[in-house]
């Protein structure tokens, strides 16, 4: 008797292929935070996202100088150095 494949593996076949058949899997990601730049979002109401954008398209920069901009201000209050910007693309 053989037995039925269950879950995923019903939609594959991959249960009856022998294992040299297989697929190889992808390389792993890395761990999150082990790169060295790290994608970081935010939320913001819509109303502030435009204006944001606006004063982006005024000023002639992206969103993303301008939050590091603002994230420069809070490590300077703090008495800490600026963040770095190198390998970073505005």
């Amino acid at each position: 008797m053989t037995k039925k494949p269950v879950g995923l593996a019903q939609f594959t076949n991959q249960a009856e292929q022998p294992p040299d058949t297989m697929p190889r899997q992808r390389k792993a990601k890395a761990a999150r935070g082990e790169r060295e730049i790290v994608v970081l979002s935010t939320r913001v109401q819509r109303d502030d996202w435009a204006r944001l954008h606006s004063l982006a398209i005024s000023e002639r920069t992206t969103l993303q100088e301008l939050m590091m901009r603002g994230l420069d201000r809070v490590f300077a209050e703090q008495g800490l150095p600026p963040m770095r910007r190198d390998g970073i693309t505005k």
